[in-house]
């Protein structure tokens, strides 16, 4: 089922496009906030002037992508009793299908485009836009999705969370025979007193330091995102999207006041109990959006280009950090421009080269999976495209 499509009974259709236009959001916002990282490094203050100050916080769009993660995939299980059609090993086979292929061929991409890089640029720590040198240990840590359990050099920095995702998704099965035994609210709060376990015993023994990697609160805003769903199969009272929209909104403005006023250095290492807020608040958007009764709010979502551009943006979040760098190494640098102008630059010329870019790519390797769903499926397409082309033109009598 794609998300861009209608939702219910024939009678009560609800639109969810909506959730393209989010998720060209937060992977735009993802690329902005590494334009900054790459000009600026004292992350995580901004040394940058004040109104840059705002794209310190790029961890909070991948925060903003597990919450729609769990909604979307929550849908139709809402709509089966709290069961996934076909099963577990469907539900795996289609998961692994929709994000591995890709993500090997930006893999693929990362370490080429880093090859023809000849010196490290952009990035904070030497490991955000993937200007570590290829390895085969760190390819192969990073093709198996384990970069968050064994520690490798990275081919792209960006690739962080898609191991974290990824793990979830075996859990998801056992979240949702937990859903229908215990509901909701035991859910929501059990796993969320697992996160805050898991992080006190991270942060106070030594021993299980290494959780932290797993980014744990990452399950809870996954179950966050889970939650908002069931408005879609459980139709609340009609005082409910304004509510909801309401403390969204409510809760936004306190934590942007924050932001404003303690500043990132302040803000950052405080992300475990931040991204638990924001994906509380991102869950009570996405449900307020989903049964408020007026097409407005959802309407600043469904902007044409947005909601083009949210459907390759898994293909952004991807590419855009190698994309970012050889605009950055062979477009900007060679100016030797302060560090404002810089700025601008590499906004002005890397934003269209990461939309253009990531359309390409997604064209070569995202859309040809979400067409076909399976290696046979696939394979049969391209054989039969080889066939035809091979074929000469019929001659006009």
């Amino acid at each position: 089922m794609s998300l861009s499509d209608a939702v219910g009974s024939p009678r009560s259709r609800i639109r969810l496009s909506y959730l393209d236009g989010i998720r060209a959001v937060a992977a735009l916002y993802v690329a902005l906030h590494h334009m900054w990282l790459g000009v600026w490094q004292g992350y995580p203050a901004n040394d940058g002037p004040w109104w840059v100050g705002w794209l310190a916080y790029g961890h909070l769009g991948v925060a903003v992508f597990i919450v729609l993660s769990g909604f979307s995939l929550a849908i139709e299980p809402g709509r089966n009793d709290q069961r996934l059609v076909g099963g577990a090993r469907r539900f795996f086979r289609r998961r692994a299908w929709r994000i591995v292929p890709t993500y090997w061929a930006a893999i693929a991409l990362s370490c080429l485009l880093l090859l023809v890089r000849d010196e490290k640029i952009l990035g904070h720590d030497g490991a955000v836009l993937g200007e570590q040198p290829v390895t085969l240990k760190g390819v192969i840590v990073h093709g198996l999705l384990l970069q968050d359990v064994i520690g490798s050099e990275s081919p792209n920095g960006a690739f962080w969370s898609i191991a974290i995702e990824w793990q979830i998704y075996f859990l998801f099965p056992i979240l949702l025979v937990l859903l229908r035994r215990t509901g909701l609210a035991v859910l929501v709060a059990s796993v969320t007193a697992l996160v805050l376990a898991t992080q006190l015993l991270a942060v106070n023994v030594a021993l299980f330091e290494p959780l932290l990697n797993l980014v744990p609160q990452f399950l809870a805003l996954f179950v966050f995102g889970m939650a908002g769903a069931q408005v879609l199969s459980r139709p609340p009272g009609a005082r409910f999207a304004p509510l909801a929209l309401a403390t969204a909104g409510l809760g936004a403005a306190v934590l942007v006041a924050w932001f404003w006023a303690a500043g990132s250095a302040a803000v950052i290492p405080r992300y475990f109990w931040i991204d638990l807020a924001v994906g509380a608040l991102t869950a009570l958007l996405l449900a307020g959006l989903a049964t408020m009764r007026s097409d407005r709010l959802r309407a600043l979502f469904e902007v044409r280009f947005l909601r083009w551009t949210g459907r390759f943006s898994y293909s952004v979040y991807l590419v855009h950090a190698p994309i970012l760098g050889i605009v950055w190494q062979f477009g900007v640098v060679p100016l030797g421009l302060s560090p404002v102008p810089a700025f601008l630059a590499i906004v002005l010329a890397g934003t269209p080269a990461i939309i253009l870019g990531s359309w390409l790519f997604a064209q070569a390797f995202e859309e040809p999976v979400l067409r076909h769903r399976s290696w046979g499926a696939l394979r049969a397409a391209l054989v039969t495209r080889i066939k035809g082309s091979r074929e000469p033109a019929p001659v006009a009598e």
